[in-house]
């Protein structure tokens, strides 16, 4: 009787141990899924405001200098830490990210297209990298920031000049 009890509680801590494994895999892709889609937004936040009168070329541009930085140990290593580094006041990395304007998109269709390509970029078909591996970029009608200075020129896409080390 002693050993059909303690299997009886065997059973019942295996059982018990699955559904904790089971519950911790459906909370955590949930989890993922929710950080995946706020991160996607700022992704197609940062292509719209940086990007926009650039097309669809302007912004995978963009989104690649933000992809870049992920991978250099220089730069945070998630979207969200690329796109906000430096904080809500100047210095900013990203000047729409502290201009204390509204950062809801105005144009619809820009800010569609802006979406389109961070699902894009953020999933398995993603475009080539046109701008060589930079990790810099300032607006074409402005002088080069001192900080280009040793940085060689990759592309001129859109309205915005890259540069990589």
């Amino acid at each position: 009787m002693q050993h059909a009890t303690t299997m009886t509680r065997h059973r019942a801590r295996r059982g018990l141990a699955a559904a904790l494994v089971l519950a911790a895999l459906i909370a955590v892709p949930a989890a993922a899924n929710a950080s995946s889609r706020e991160d996607e937004k700022l992704f197609a936040l940062n292509m719209y405001h940086e990007a926009r009168s650039g097309g669809r070329d302007g912004m995978v541009a963009v989104g690649w200098v933000v992809l870049n930085r992920i991978k250099d140990k220089g730069f945070p290593n998630t979207i969200r830490g690329v796109i906000l580094q430096g904080g809500p006041k100047p210095p900013c990395e990203w000047g729409w990210t502290c201009d204390r304007r509204k950062d809801q998109p105005a144009s619809a269709k820009h800010w569609r297209l802006a979406q389109q390509v961070a699902r894009q970029m953020l999933g398995r078909n993603r475009p080539a990298d046109p701008t060589g591996g930079a990790l810099w970029l300032h607006e074409t009608w402005r002088s080069p920031p001192a900080y280009t200075q040793g940085l060689r020129q990759t592309a001129r896409i859109g309205e915005n000049v890259f540069y990589a080390r």
